[in-house]
């Protein structure tokens, strides 16, 4: 059981082709996403956060959209940064003890190195694959999606606080399970607050991937994408999609 809930509202993307949030279909939309983290306590009164937010430099992640869509509709850009987020609940980086990181992505993994005295949750299967010994990508500069100075963090300070989980209880209360789908460090994180089972999944970016099944269009796997969809009907009462503007209005009374 959680004891509070807070969505932050960290980024925004801009608006993207219609085929990256729906697989083979929308390729003459736009379609507006958002960038989140989201605070847990636990009855324990530990704090769980899951994500960091965007690296303050987003130069070469904004060049790699821009090149590619020809125009700055795609564009990074903070919102709120987690640091003051938190401020506003009278907390501190070094309040937050566990950091649940889904997918590595630098949206998600940009600010993790002001977390000193935090744990870091990493999938088990998506450490290896996309940090350790992630396969050469045609697409996309590794100093864009995992920055130079997260991974040197990463393997240096930080090195003895990293956990790898696979689908587990990582705290008391918060669970995760890894669904792939998106990357392969993609997790559902999975949690009870007032009375209800909530899910927070990548696999759907908006609410109409998990309601139409539909998976997404940057998909490493759309069948690992339909799995993930069918074990939150299932499992969740509540799914929140990952990316989606809507939460902000959908659950606006758990935004900070």
């Amino acid at each position: 059981m959680v004891s509070l809930f807070k969505i932050i509202q960290v980024g925004d993307h801009g608006e993207v082709p219609g085929a990256e949030v729906f697989w083979m279909r929308d390729f003459d939309k736009w379609y507006r996403l958002s960038f989140y983290s989201f605070l847990l306590r636990t009855e324990d009164n530990e704090y769980v956060l899951v994500n960091t937010g965007l690296p303050d430099d987003l130069t070469l992640r904004n060049k790699f959209l821009r090149d590619w869509a020809k125009s700055d509709r795609c564009k990074f850009q903070h919102v709120e940064k987690i640091e003051n987020a938190l401020a506003r609940l009278n907390l501190k980086t070094d309040d937050i003890f566990h950091v649940i990181i889904t997918p590595v992505q630098d949206y998600s993994i940009g600010r993790i190195h002001l977390f000193k005295k935090a744990k870091f949750y990493f999938s088990r299967r998506g450490w290896y694959e996309d940090v350790v010994t992630p396969s050469t990508s045609p697409f996309l500069n590794r100093d864009i999606y995992l920055p130079r100075f997260i991974r040197e963090y990463l393997f240096e300070e930080a090195w003895n606080r990293i956990v790898l989980v696979e689908n587990q209880e990582v705290v008391k209360g918060v669970e995760v399970r890894w669904t792939g789908c998106h990357h392969r460090s993609s997790m559902l994180v999975k949690f009870e607050y007032d009375k209800r089972k909530w899910c927070i999944s990548d696999s759907a970016f908006i609410m109409a991937n998990f309601e139409q099944n539909i998976p997404i269009g940057i998909v490493e796997d759309i069948y690992e994408c339909l799995s993930a969809y069918d074990y939150m009907r299932r499992e969740c009462d509540i799914v929140i999609p990952a990316y989606d503007p809507e939460n902000m209005k959908r659950f606006k009374e758990y935004v900070l």
